[in-house]
C-alpha cells in the first residue's frame, strides 16, 4: 500500500456508532489510504453521489430508515445505491480498521472515578484509533506520517485538540513519530471519506447486534471490510479496570465532574500551557493529574480565603 521510506501522506478517516443493546458496545471504524488516493477517491464518490438517482451525501442512518437524502426509496433501489458505494471503496482498497469498546462497562467503572472529559467512552476510543493505527504502521517498517479525521462530536474535539499533545507521549516513539498534528473533527457531509467510514461503522456495528431478516438491510460488513488488510482490535474490561482504579487513587478528581468545573479546567489548562508550566516529558495521566491537583489546591485556597473574609453574622 505505502512504501517504507514513502513521502506521500496518509489519511485515516473514522466514524462511531454506538450499540444499545447487550454491553452497548461502542464502534469506531473507518479507513486508512494515502492522501493521493483520497482525492481519486473523492472525486469517484461523489460521482457515485450523483449518479440517478442522486443524494447529496450518504448516511446510513438515512438510507436505514429511508428518510433524508432517501426519503420516497424504495428498499431495493437503496440497497442498489448502498452497492455502489462499496465498489468504490473496494477498487481504491483502504487499508479498514475498527476498534471498540464495552460502552456499559466503561460507563460503570471508569466514567465515575475519572475528570469528565476523559470518563467519554467516545475520548477513550478516539485516542485507541489513533494510538493503533499509528503502531500498525509503525510495525510495517514505513515513515509516512498519517493525519487523522474523525466525525464531528460534541466536547471531545475540544478535549482532544486540549489534551492530545500530553496524552499521545504515553505512545512507543515509532508510532508516535508518524502521527502529523492534532486530529480533526470534521462534517461527514462535506467529507467523502468520512461518509465511507459511516457506511462500515454502521454495518459493524450492525453485525455486532447480529440483527439480520428478510426485511432488513443489506447485510454489507464483509463487502465493505478489506479482506487484504483489516485492523481490529477490542478495549477489553480489564483494562478499563485497570484505567478506573489509577484514577480512583488521584487527588480532586471530584471536582471535574460537572460540564462547568470541566470548563475551568480547560481554561486554566490553556494558560498553564502558554505559560510553559506543563512540562516536556513524563506520562500523559500524571501531567494531567498534576495540573488537576494545582488546579484545585488553588481553588480551594481562594475558596477558604473568601470564607476568611466574609463578616459574621
Amino acid at each position: 500500500m505505502w512504501g517504507r521510506r514513502s513521502p506521500v501522506l496518509l489519511q485515516a478517516f473514522c466514524d462511531d456508532s454506538a450499540s444499545d443493546k447487550g454491553d452497548k458496545r461502542l464502534f469506531m471504524a473507518g479507513y486508512l489510504n494515502r492522501a493521493d488516493k483520497w482525492e481519486l477517491f473523492s472525486e469517484a464518490w461523489r460521482e457515485e453521489l450523483q449518479a440517478q438517482p442522486s443524494i447529496a451525501y450518504l448516511r446510513m442512518v438515512e438510507a436505514n430508515n429511508l428518510r433524508g437524502e432517501f426519503r420516497g426509496w424504495t428498499k431495493e433501489a437503496r440497497d442498489q445505491k448502498l452497492k455502489g458505494f462499496a465498489r468504490v471503496i473496494n477498487h481504491f482498497e483502504p487499508l479498514s480498521f475498527q476498534f471498540t469498546i464495552n460502552r456499559g462497562e466503561h460507563l460503570r467503572v471508569l466514567t465515575p472515578v475519572s475528570p469528565r472529559g476523559l470518563g467519554s467512552p467516545h475520548f477513550t476510543c478516539c485516542f485507541s484509533v489513533i494510538s493503533g493505527v499509528a503502531r500498525y504502521v509503525a510495525e510495517t517498517k514505513a515513515k509516512t506520517r498519517i493525519e487523522y479525521f474523525f466525525d464531528e462530536q460534541d466536547g471531545v474535539s475540544a478535549d482532544m485538540s486540549l489534551l492530545f499533545h500530553q496524552m499521545k507521549r504515553n505512545i512507543p516513539r515509532s508510532a508516535r513519530n508518524l502521527i502529523s498534528g492534532t486530529p480533526a473533527f470534521e462534517n461527514d457531509k462535506l467529507l467523502p471519506p468520512l461518509q465511507a467510514a459511516d457506511m462500515l461503522v454502521w454495518h459493524l456495528r450492525r453485525e455486532h447486534e447480529n440483527r439480520t431478516s428478510p426485511d432488513d438491510i443489506l447485510p454489507m460488513a464483509d463487502l465493505l471490510r478489506n479482506p487484504k488488510g483489516h485492523l481490529e482490535s477490542h478495549i477489553d474490561d480489564a483494562q478499563l479496570s485497570k484505567w478506573a482504579e489509577h484514577h480512583a487513587k488521584q487527588e480532586g478528581v471530584q471536582f471535574l465532574k460537572s460540564k462547568g468545573q470541566w470548563q475551568e479546567f480547560r481554561r486554566d489548562l490553556v494558560r498553564f500551557a502558554e505559560a510553559g508550566a506543563i512540562p516536556p516529558t513524563g506520562s500523559r495521566i500524571t501531567h494531567l493529574l498534576f495540573r488537576l491537583r494545582i488546579h484545585f489546591l488553588g481553588k480551594l485556597a481562594r475558596r477558604n480565603s473568601r470564607k476568611r473574609g466574609r463578616p459574621r453574622s
